[in-house]
């Protein structure tokens, strides 16, 4: 199965309308278990989303670090697209297990007050990347998401 396109969560929505969330500040992707509520839609804060993949093998507690994020022209003039470089993560010294989800938040502020942008469930099961593998999560070509 592919990776489901990616979901706004609900208060994101009223949060890049009123400006909490700047599109132009600093973004992390962090990856998820089965075990993980990271699907709920009425999640607001990285804090309230239980079941991160574990610490270690190469692997960090918050993710990834997006890089190079950036507005661009979308299939027309009247559509602009969010999008970044993909995210990667390297297997070494043992097994990153239990990897269902991702969630892109801010990553400023503390823990309790990173806000939610989106979310995606990358495969059907979970599954475990073997050391000297590398997982990247290729983002679709038309960016993150599309305002039109």
């Amino acid at each position: 199965m592919a990776a489901t396109a990616w979901a706004v969560y609900n208060i994101a929505r009223k949060y890049l309308g009123n400006g909490t969330i700047n599109l132009a500040g600093a973004f992390r992707m962090a990856l998820y278990q089965s075990a993980s509520n990271f699907n709920t839609a009425t999640l607001s804060t990285y804090a309230q989303v239980t079941s991160e993949v574990a610490n270690g093998n190469g692997y960090t507690t918050l993710g990834a670090a997006l890089a190079n994020e950036v507005w661009t022209v979308g299939a027309s003039a009247g559509q602009y697209k969010f999008d970044a470089d993909d995210p990667f993560w390297s297997a070494n010294g043992g097994t990153i297990s239990n990897i269902k989800g991702a969630v892109i938040y801010v990553s400023a502020g503390t823990t309790a007050g990173r806000k939610l942008l989106c979310r995606s469930t990358l495969t059907s099961s979970q599954f475990g990347l073997s050391a000297g593998n590398r997982l990247t999560v290729q983002l679709n070509a038309s960016g993150i998401l599309t305002l039109a």
